[in-house]
């Protein structure tokens, strides 16, 4: 069972044009009563380093997520992937991000 922001490694793999391709670690930002009747799960990657763009959340590495370094999660790439390309768990992002989380998507959706 797949939990909202559990960090799980997803193949990303075939991609097009500027789309984050290969095999990372990836946030679960799907509900949890979705996640357990759904084949598919919304996620998006963990990429290297903070970034100062309004489309990001930045995180720091800890025992309970597992991260190397600092990275951030990368919003404005969030897509559905089918739970074939999900492999290895590799920990939670701390609760203490979902608010910020939340104002990015609710940033990437709204109209000016």
């Amino acid at each position: 069972m797949y939990r909202q922001l559990e960090i799980w490694w997803v193949d990303l793999n075939p991609t097009k044009g500027a789309e984050t391709r290969k095999k990372r670690p990836c946030v679960i930002l799907q509900s949890d009563w979705l996640n357990e009747a759904s084949k598919t799960i919304v996620v998006a990657p963990l990429l290297a380093h903070h970034r100062d763009w309004p489309f990001v959340v930045n995180i720091a590495p800890t025992v309970d997520n597992g991260l190397d370094q600092k990275r951030h999660i990368n919003i404005k790439q969030l897509r559905s992937v089918d739970i074939s390309r999900i492999t290895d768990k590799q920990g939670r992002v701390a609760a203490k991000y979902k608010a910020a989380i939340d104002e990015v998507i609710h940033l990437l959706f709204a109209n000016p």
